[in-house]
């Protein structure tokens, strides 16, 4: 199997360390299947797997910032309008694959619009696959820390992750989590701390899905509210500076 990308080939001898490999199927382990926000039917791939003896463990590598697509569709949207903008060709008839793909192939400016964009990037694609299949064997892996407004945007939607650097770290508390040890899991970085206290293994895939959803809905009215009360200021003469 081939890399994919430099973050690949930089984080696979890290990952072969602890046992792992190349992975681009959940199959058998678990289903690729996962439904968006909007419960549309998508399939999902991982980069990595580790066996651990609570079982597989499959790695999600991310080597940028997650954007806020709560669906493919809406991802394809935004891909389309920076597909007319940088390449100024039509763009209805094609698919999100394919103008993630052309705006990844075309240059520097058509490469950060596919990771600004793409759902592939989208912060509310991998949780939820980490609602379906659960952070015990579903993790998010930055090659570098996240820049603390993003690190704080993942806390606020409930996702679970860790860098490269402390996999191996975040790997043993899965562990001792799997045996019954509640160690909460502390990621520290320059400019801010991240911690996480896992729940007790209970939580039912349903419930988690539930979870999800309820975590979207009130992203979606905190932003509305916040747009709504820009707009107000604007209108009151109240400037943002």
């Amino acid at each position: 199997m081939k890399f994919a990308s430099k973050a690949e080939q930089q984080a696979a001898p890290v990952i072969a360390a602890l046992g792992g490999r190349l992975c681009d199927n959940f199959a058998p382990y678990l289903s690729p299947i996962y439904h968006d926000a909007s419960g549309n039917e998508l399939e999902g791939k991982p980069d990595f797997v580790v066996p651990c003896e609570h079982g597989e463990v499959f790695i999600e590598l991310k080597d940028g910032p997650l954007n806020n697509h709560y669906t493919r569709e809406s991802s394809r949207e935004a891909l389309a309008g920076e597909y007319i903008r940088i390449l100024r060709s039509p763009a209805s008839c094609m698919s999100h694959s394919e103008l993630s793909t052309a705006l990844h192939r075309s240059g520097l400016a058509g490469y950060l619009a596919s990771l600004a964009e793409g759902f592939n990037h989208s912060l509310w694609k991998v949780l939820a696959l980490q609602a379906q299949h659960g952070w015990r064997h579903y993790v998010v892996c930055f090659i570098d820390n996240p820049k603390p407004a993003d690190a704080e945007r993942y806390a606020a939607a409930g996702l679970i992750w860790c860098t490269l650097k402390r996999l191996p770290q975040f790997l043993i508390r899965l562990e001792l989590e799997a045996e019954g040890v509640a160690i909460p899991y502390v990621h520290e970085a320059k400019k801010y701390g991240y911690t996480v206290q896992f729940d007790d293994g209970t939580v039912t895939p349903t419930e988690s899905r539930g979870n999800f959803l309820d975590t979207v809905t009130a992203q979606k009215a905190a932003v509305a509210s916040a747009q709504a009360q820009f707009a107000a200021d604007i209108a009151s003469g109240i400037m943002p500076y």
